[in-house]
């Protein structure tokens, strides 16, 4: 993995100094070298992380005639294949590097080499000939990919800390991305919480030829929906899962440098270690962190019983309040932007303990968005049967009774949800922190006022709707591979591994195997209320029995108990605190209130306050210019 910065002036040459304090800010995505490349008013560099030794393939990277240049950050996994390919077409290689292969593979198709790409990938080629620039980004987006653009530049980079080296790019809060924020505690792709900077959406590509006034923005790939006319069996379809499964594994396990894998003792997590303990000729090396909050938040004994039972060199770290504040401004740094998934600290510190063991580490993100393993996947199967309810019974009954009893977020949450009959937005809805009502009453009126203008749901009705033939359940599941997946869980793995240096991949995330996946009917994904049913048969002979009828558990923190106990002084100093309250952003009598809920037990509202207690300190941090936060 790396990290690569670019700039593309219409007239002024690019600072070659400017442009290496851009690559420097990147120094946590490859510490272990850099390059830049300057041609007039275009520029670009990279930093980078040794994973394979690429036989003097160092970036930025250029054809035979020095025509084509590139910076790559990620991994090409079936490069060696097109390579064999590419000489037989008469190409000619300098390098054993993955990323000549692309500049060849562009060559020799265009745009079109995208497709032929198995990896995570998000790269830049200049054609010096034509003043021609390509960027493009991975099906499922894995590696990140931001610009800026005016009418003097465009400037790219991994992260959009590189972009804000440059003093002259405004730091200035965009009304869609606050609104997008407070919504689903995350950004939502292309949009990001500064005005004026994109994310490159997950399967598209930007072309600019000769002028930035001539930009193009393409998608190259997406995921099918249809199920076939004549679906296969249950069994078939398992073993296709196995056997794909399996060789993503072993692609991903191609390195020069230690291998290790992130284990939490779920289906997900195993399933990958149990696959690379039979692939690789040495224990595999694993990584698990719980909390000593009491057993929910606590999954160790299960990792280290799957540990022990593939024989693993198994690592654990535990969890202590104190961990979160020292980590939580490092945490703000390397996001960027405020992140409201509380999972992103135990990642952090999982991925902090594997970097002093290994360079890269498997993970199993992209299970559950594939073989259905939400809960709320479930529940929403309940909402035609909730919805023939009497209004009356509904609205002045069930509702009523909910809301006045204390805590209980989940049902609370069902029922607000179950009420909701559009689909496209009754699954936003599960998703959703500050519902309308709540942002009326947070944000103060003129804030209020250009949030209103954004409906944060319209994202969900664009991919929900995009295939009206598919099943229910497999939209649903796209929906979270476009937005949830995208833009939360591989936001949060990527820069909370790649800020201590380590390489994380994602064998369920091989587009083979999405392409699999959201083609196999629901009835095989979920029965009644157990999920992951396919990929539990697939895996039915590699895994523990109790593994597999483990319940879905996944990276919860504790954040409730934390917030009205070990926490409570730090997050109330915060929140509550003058330089907060002067912000011209919220009514402090709203977050007052929300408090004052916490505290007394009336409600369970310790995601509202994480995400506020995070969007202040990155205030504090990338808007105030206080690294101390």
């Amino acid at each position: 993995m790396c990290g690569i910065v670019g700039v593309f002036n219409v007239a002024q040459p690019v600072s070659e100094n400017l442009l290496r304090q851009q690559v420097e800010a990147l120094r946590h995505r490859g510490p272990d070298d850099q390059g830049v490349y300057v041609s007039g008013t275009f520029g670009m560099g990279m930093r980078r992380l040794s994973i394979i030794d690429p036989v003097g393939g160092y970036q930025p990277m250029s054809n035979e005639d020095g025509t084509l240049w590139i910076v790559c950050n990620g991994e090409i996994y079936n490069y060696r294949t097109l390579r064999h390919s590419l000489i037989a077409k008469g190409h000619q290689f300098r390098t054993e590097s993955d990323t000549e292969v692309i500049i060849h593979a562009y060559e020799e198709w265009g745009p079109d080499c995208l497709n032929r790409l198995n990896g995570m990938f998000a790269f830049a080629l200049w054609n010096e000939q034509t003043r021609t620039l390509f960027l493009a980004r991975d099906r499922l987006g894995i590696n990140p990919l931001y610009y800026f653009k005016d009418n003097e530049r465009l400037i790219f980079a991994s992260e959009i800390k590189a972009i804000l080296a440059d003093p002259t790019v405004p730091r200035e809060i965009d009304a869609r991305g606050l609104n997008n924020y407070f919504t689903f505690g995350h950004a939502v792709a292309p949009h990001t919480i500064y005005r004026g900077i994109r994310k490159l959406l997950p399967g598209h590509y930007m072309l600019i030829q000769g002028e930035l006034t001539d930009m193009q923005l393409h998608c190259w790939w997406d995921v099918p929906l249809d199920v076939t006319d004549d679906p296969k069996s249950e069994d078939e379809y398992a073993h296709e899962i196995r056997e794909l499964l399996e060789d993503s594994v072993r692609l991903r396990l191609v390195s020069d440098v230690p291998v290790g894998a992130f284990l939490s003792g779920g289906v997900d997590s195993s399933a990958i270690v149990g696959l690379m303990s039979r692939l690789m000729n040495q224990p595999v090396q694993t990584f698990s962190v719980g909390f000593d909050v009491g057993r929910g938040y606590n999954e160790l004994s299960d990792a280290r019983r799957v540990a022990e039972h593939f024989g693993t060199d198994h690592h654990e770290l535990h969890v202590q309040h104190s961990d979160l504040v020292e980590a939580l401004t490092s945490l703000v740094y390397h996001y960027d932007e405020p992140f409201g998934d509380a999972a992103g600290f135990p990642t952090y510190l999982v991925s902090r303990l594997a970097s002093k063991h290994v360079k890269v580490a498997l993970t199993g993100e992209g299970s559950d968005e594939l073989f259905g393993g939400y809960r709320r996947y479930v529940v929403d199967r309940l909402a035609p049967l909730y919805q023939t309810l009497p209004t009356f019974l509904r609205e002045r009954v069930i509702a009523r009774c909910v809301r006045s009893l204390p805590r209980f977020r989940r049902i609370k949450k069902i029922v607000e949800a179950l009420s909701v009959p559009e689909p496209d937005i009754r699954y936003g809805t599960w998703l959703t922190a500050f519902d309308d009502d709540l942002k009326l009453v947070l944000f103060q009126e003129h804030i209020a006022d250009l949030t209103r203008a954004y409906d944060a749901y319209d994202i969900y009705h664009r991919y929900y709707y995009r295939d009206e033939n598919a099943e229910h359940l497999n939209r649903l599941m796209y929906v979270d591979v476009k937005t949830w997946l995208a833009d939360t869980y591989l936001e949060k793995t990527d820069k909370a591994s790649m800020a201590v240096s380590l390489e994380a991949r994602v064998p369920f995330l091989d587009h083979r195997l999405v392409e699999l996946a959201l083609r196999i009917p629901s009835r095989y994904k979920i029965r009644g209320i157990s999920t992951k049913r396919i990929l539990k048969r697939a895996m039915a002979d590699l895994l523990p029995l109790e593994t597999l009828r483990k319940r879905k558990h996944g990276f919860s923190v504790p954040t409730d108990a934390w917030f009205r106990g070990s926490l409570r002084d730090f997050v109330f100093e915060i929140l509550m605190d003058a330089r907060t309250r002067q912000r011209g952003l919220f009514n402090p009598s709203a977050i007052e209130q929300l408090w004052h809920w916490h505290q007394s037990g009336k409600e369970v509202v310790d995601t509202h306050l994480w995400l506020l207690l995070n969007f202040e300190l990155w205030a504090r941090t990338y808007l105030d210019g206080d690294s101390s936060v």
